[in-house]
């Protein structure tokens, strides 16, 4: 494939103005593309113009989206761009060179002191950048931070120290390899706004220690905390759960030290990906929630229900798919407190095998002539306290089972079984997402063993959570 100064050089000698000027763009957008593909970018209908921009990229959702201008240049050295730099500089643009070659950097980078948020590059060093593999959480923030929080004169030596940051900061992670990090560090808070330079080595911070490094020696230049603080997590989770698949439960888990269900509710919408799974799954100990709503989805064409469980957000609520099973998770047992009707009471032999394994601390019979909420009145609970079969003959064959509340094995936390509301309730504090979804799998759904055996697995794959 030809370098991106050879495809704007084949381009700018054709003999049409307007195919020169439209391939001349075409090639550079997909170079911007490349370094940040989350970017919206915006072509105008001018190029090398004097004040309006050839592109504005868009980051984002919702109506405070970030913007940022893009002016090609042929060059960005003086005494030219010195014009642009005083006239254009309000907005914090890039000038991008789209020609190869240019002064030394000494004689240009002082040109871009006096107008340090604005970006100078050109379109090789941004290639060079781009084309260097990005596997893990700080690569890939490297990259796609590069567009909308550059800055300085990323040209010459410094594009190199800004490439080898990109190029080395995973590995010197792994290695625990203070000086290198300390570089890569220096060449981010040289040549990136600090939100993105905090941003960044706030991450480096958690990869480090999740490597085995003592946090004290983290050679940065920021306090080092082991954890994120809520406001970093609300920052940092988009930009993260956009990443090609981090594989890397030890990160997740240091990540998520401070995780609640509050910070996966501001993501909004959030279809599945690997990355949520693995920052849910790891931090299922800290996530807790009041209750679940348990319905069947209706699913779209498609929609493939063999898919294995796994987590979104939609419509800020935590969701977790588990065949035509969706379980709505919520931080207030008010949100799901009108639902009636939607579920099915079963009769009592229908579930007693399945309720052998909880321990029963009330339930709630109705028939058509009466009902009935019995609770238990010692710490055994009501199988051991009372004739539970001959309670549900005494009701009638009609008898139904409208809720139960059970003890989870092992733990003082109770929960009830809504199965008219078809919802799964904590009694009294929050309690983890997984056990809420066990529950609502196995008596609202009355799933498979198979079905059961794939979910444990699913949340449990580091074997932190036995069942």
């Amino acid at each position: 494939m030809q370098t991106i100064d050879a495809q704007i050089q084949n381009a700018l000698h054709q003999a049409s103005p307007e195919a020169a000027m439209r391939d001349v763009k075409h090639a550079v957008a997909r170079e911007l593309q490349s370094l940040d593909p989350k970017t919206e970018i915006k072509s105008t209908d001018y190029f090398n113009h004097t004040f309006i921009p050839d592109f504005v990229l868009t980051w984002g959702s919702g109506g405070q989206r970030p913007t940022r201008d893009i002016y090609l240049r042929f060059s960005v050295d003086t005494p030219l761009i010195q014009r642009d730099l005083k006239s254009l500089h309000e907005d914090s643009p890039a000038f991008i060179a789209i020609a190869a070659g240019g002064r030394a950097p000494h004689e240009s980078e002082p040109a871009t002191y006096e107008y340090d948020e604005c970006l100078l590059s050109s379109t090789s060093t941004l290639e060079s950048i781009s084309r260097e593999d990005a596997r893990t959480p700080v690569t890939q923030m490297l990259k796609a931070s590069l567009l909308q929080g550059g800055k300085g004169y990323l040209v010459g030596d410094s594009a190199v120290a800004v490439q080898r940051a990109v190029s080395f900061a995973d590995s010197a992670l792994s290695r625990l390899d203070r000086p290198q990090v300390s570089a890569s560090v220096r060449a981010m808070n040289d040549h990136l706004s600090p939100a993105f330079s905090s941003r960044i080595e706030r991450v480096m911070q958690v990869m480090w220690v999740s490597q085995g490094g003592d946090a004290d020696n983290f050679p940065g230049t920021h306090e080092t905390v082991t954890s994120l603080s809520s406001g970093e997590l609300t920052q940092i989770l988009p930009f993260l759960l956009s990443l090609e698949g981090v594989i890397n439960n030890d990160f997740w888990r240091n990540l998520g030290e401070n995780l609640t269900l509050g910070h996966l509710q501001e993501l909004e919408h959030w279809q599945r990906s690997r990355n949520l799974d693995l920052l849910v799954n790891a931090n299922l100990d800290r996530i807790n929630a009041r209750g679940a709503a348990v319905d069947r989805s209706q699913p779209n064409l498609f929609d493939n229900l063999e898919w294995p469980p796994y987590w979104e957000v939609m419509d800020s609520h935590l969701h977790l798919r588990c065949g035509e099973v969706d379980f709505k998770f919520v931080d207030d047992r008010r949100k799901i407190a009108h639902r009636t009707e939607l579920g099915i009471a079963p009769r009592w032999f229908e579930i007693e095998h399945r309720l052998d394994q909880y321990g029963i601390e009330g339930i709630e019979f109705t028939s058509p002539g009466s009902k009935t909420r019995i609770r238990s009145s010692t710490t055994e609970g009501l199988r051991d306290s009372m004739d539970m079969q001959a309670l549900s003959e005494a009701l009638g064959e009609f008898a139904r089972v409208m809720a139960v509340e059970l003890r989870w094995p092992r733990s003082r936390q109770n929960i009830e079984v809504d199965f008219d509301r078809s919802t799964v309730e904590s009694v009294g504090v929050a309690i983890s997402l997984h056990i809420l979804a066990h529950l609502g799998l196995d008596l609202l759904y009355q799933a498979s063993p198979n079905t059961l055996r794939e979910f444990r697995r699913f949340v449990t794959e580091d074997k932190r959570f036995p069942w």
